[in-house]
């Protein structure tokens, strides 16, 4: 095998390894954005109970506020 064909087979098996590394970090972003969507959701949920804990909070505060009066 000449020296051509070698640089050309070291370079081929560069872009096989770049490309491999490319797919790695694909699924691995995918899966990131997948965990930060969780993430947000449950924020956003845990956001919506907590306003509706404070509502019942101030109804309760209302109600034992009229009947001190």
């Amino acid at each position: 095998m000449s020296t051509g064909f070698k640089e050309f087979d070291k370079l081929e098996e560069k872009i096989n390894r770049l490309i491999a590394g490319m797919k790695s970090l694909r699924e691995e972003n995918q899966k990131l954005k997948k965990e930060l969507q969780d993430i947000q959701r449950d924020s956003s949920q845990r956001e919506g109970e907590k306003s509706e804990i404070r509502k019942k909070i101030a109804s309760l505060i209302s109600l034992v506020d009229s009947i001190g009066d």
